[in-house]
Order: C-alpha cells, then sequence, then structure tokens
C-alpha cells in the first residue's frame, strides 16, 4: 500500500550496525511510498569547527561521515532511491528534529543504538530524544 504523504524520509546514520538497519528500513519505506532520502550525519558538539578540521579527531568524524552518506547514497542508487546526505555539527538529536523541521521531512527514520555507547547510560539517549521531541512519525530500528 502506497502512502501518498510519505515523500520525504531522514535517515540518521553514524556507520553503526543499528544506522546500517535504520538504513535498510529507509530504504525499504522509501520504495513503498515512492518517497526521496534524506540522509544525516551528525558529528558530536565537541569536535567544534568540523567544516575547517583542525584536530585529527574531527577530521576522523568528518572522514567518516563523507564514508557513511557515500555507502548509503550508492546503497540507496541500488534499490532505485534518490539519495541527499548533509553533515551537520552539534547535538545529536536536536540536529535531527532540526534537519527535519527546516527541509518538509515527513518521517525520521533511525536505529535504537547508535555508535555512541555512553549515551545509553544517560535516559536522553538519541533515539528517545527524537521519538519524544518529534512532530512528524519516527520509526525507530531495533
Amino acid at each position: 500500500m502506497v502512502n501518498s504523504k510519505i515523500k520525504r524520509i531522514l535517515v540518521a546514520l553514524d556507520g553503526s550496525k543499528g544506522s546500517s538497519g535504520a538504513l535498510d528500513e529507509a530504504i525499504y519505506l522509501a520504495r513503498e511510498c515512492q518517497a526521496t532520502l534524506f540522509g544525516i550525519y551528525v558529528i558530536p558538539l565537541f569536535s567544534v569547527n568540523y567544516r575547517k578540521p583542525s584536530s585529527s579527531l574531527a577530521k576522523m568524524f568528518l572522514e567518516n561521515g563523507h564514508k557513511v552518506l557515500e555507502e548509503a547514497k550508492i546503497r540507496s542508487a541500488r534499490n532505485g532511491i534518490l539519495f541527499y546526505g548533509k553533515i551537520v555539527n552539534g547535538n545529536e538529536g536536536y540536529k535531527i528534529i532540526s534537519y527535519a523541521k527546516g527541509n518538509k521531512i515527513d518521517m525520521i527514520v533511525l536505529g535504537s543504538r547508535g555508535n555512541s555507547n555512553v549515551k545509553e547510560l544517560f535516559l536522553g539517549s538519541v533515539s528517545h530524544y527524537v521519538a519524544h521531541k518529534s512532530s512528524i512519525p519516527v520509526l525507530v530500528v531495533k
């Protein structure tokens, strides 16, 4: 059944197994809904200047972001899905919701656990934050 209301799907990617599963689900949904995929890779707040990275950590995040988004674009294209990727910097949950609002996204797809094991120790994990703060549908993939 094709849902004509879902035309723009945002998938949060970080290179983890969880985000890979989220991408698979987002590709499936995009095919079913004839939607376009938008991928977001959020560089954590502590890597301040990601546009001109001077630290090796910032460079690592930026390189990983490009790699993850390029792989997602290729996987999407193999399934006939148009994919646009974006690297942003800041608080992950906030940036995902902000991007969705600013780009008229109809649905957000993300993994239940990403690369940040430390954050899972706290109540406010990224998926928890996005699921509770988003005004549009959110699919959390386990």
